[in-house]
């Protein structure tokens, strides 16, 4: 997590220094790039800190969680077909329910808690597509996250075994 951090960092620093980016051009007293940017952070770290705990498998719960997160992302940065802004409140409590939700999945693993986990990717499914003020993507966490998100399990099967 340490590692991947300091690339990013390095990555913009790059940037910035040859001329590519310019962070004084940002909108940092926008609520909406205030809110934004919070949750892009906080996911950056939640997924690189779960990560060492999952390694690199893929099952239904995180697929559907990335499709939560894609169609939130794309109708809140480029489409803004069915985004909102204010109430500015509602926002930033998605924000903090994404927050609990990937703290709470760290701890699901820590203490082996298949209850737990499943409880912190509904609290993200709630939170994300809230904090990014996106109703296409409520609908999808609605619809397609919390259902394929019930049977997720700490361990994925192992393919060898059930052959």
């Amino acid at each position: 997590m340490v590692f991947r951090s300091i690339a990013v960092l390095a990555l913009i620093g790059v940037l910035w220094i040859l001329g590519i980016i310019d962070p004084s051009a940002l909108p940092l007293h926008s609520r909406d790039f205030q809110i934004c940017g919070a949750t892009v952070l906080l996911y950056l770290f939640w997924s690189a800190a779960e990560s060492k705990y999952r390694g690199g498998s893929a099952s239904l719960p995180y697929t559907v969680f990335y499709a939560v997160l894609l169609v939130s992302a794309v109708d809140s940065f480029l489409l803004e077909l069915t985004t909102y802004g204010s109430p500015w409140i509602l926002r930033w409590a998605g924000l903090v329910l994404f927050a609990c939700g990937s703290v709470m999945r760290l701890a699901a693993y820590r203490t082996r808690s298949v209850r737990r986990l499943r409880l912190g990717r509904y609290l993200q499914l709630a939170g994300l597509p809230v904090a990014l003020g996106s109703i296409a993507g409520t609908v999808i966490a609605l619809a397609a996250g919390i259902p394929g998100s019930i049977n997720e399990e700490l361990d994925r099967p192992d393919e060898e075994s059930s052959i």
